[in-house]
């Protein structure tokens, strides 16, 4: 019994022998490691404040000093100028008569308006293309009555119309000649005028009476006269 108390007391004796090294370890182990730490951390502290400093330094000197009315009111920054718009290609300036007004050249008169107007029907025979401007040019017109039914033949149309379509067409085409400036649109709209006023001056220089004679005829279809054969 005495050699067993005797080893547990040597036991516990090594215990604390053992007890005492860990904890002496410990602590060099803590001085060693603990003493750079606390080394670095004030380095980094002074870093800061000099970076710190610097930066207030920086500040002060590019900012410059600003005085109470440019802090309340700052300069509101400079609109960049807006892209100017290319300048589109016009045709030629339509004619002007001398009191400045826009002169409708060769507008038809009274006499071949009211000539138009008596006509109950006639024929325009003319390209699609022919009959579609002449629908965007007068289709908005008042008396303006666009036909139900328009023959076409390969592109060739003929088209019925009454005479105060034939009125709206005339005073229509002339008012697009005194104000277009594209020149294509001038010389279209002169075309189709000139052809109409021309059948229309067939029944004023010949008129029939009480509807004898030959149906009013508008023809758009220009082409060159047949070669005569040569003669022997």
């Amino acid at each position: 019994m005495r050699q067993q108390v005797a080893d547990q007391q040597h036991t516990m004796e090594g215990l604390a022998e053992v007890n005492a090294v860990a904890r002496d370890a410990m602590a060099r182990t803590d001085e060693t490691v603990s003493g750079p730490l606390a080394a670095i951390g004030s380095e980094l502290v002074a870093v800061r404040g000099t970076l710190a400093r610097l930066d207030g330094r920086l500040t002060t000197r590019f900012a410059g000093p600003q005085s109470a009315s440019d802090t309340a009111n700052p300069p509101e920054p400079t609109p960049e100028p807006a892209p100017q718009a290319e300048p589109r290609p016009t045709g030629p300036e339509p004619q002007r008569e001398a009191g400045g007004g826009i002169a409708d050249a060769g507008e038809p008169d009274a006499r071949i308006l009211r000539a138009a107007a008596g006509v109950a029907h006639a024929t325009l025979e003319a390209h699609r293309d022919t009959w579609a401007f002449l629908i965007q040019v007068a289709g908005n017109e008042q008396h303006f009555h666009i036909p139900g039914k328009v023959e076409d033949h390969d592109g060739f149309v003929s088209v019925r119309f009454s005479g105060p379509s034939l009125v709206a067409a005339l005073t229509s085409l002339a008012h697009v000649i005194g104000t277009t400036g594209n020149p294509v649109t001038r010389a279209i709209a002169d075309h189709i005028r000139l052809k109409i006023i021309a059948s229309v001056q067939a029944i004023t220089g010949n008129p029939g009476r009480d509807g004898d004679g030959t149906p009013l005829r508008i023809v758009i279809d220009d082409r060159a006269a047949p070669e005569q054969p040569e003669e022997r």
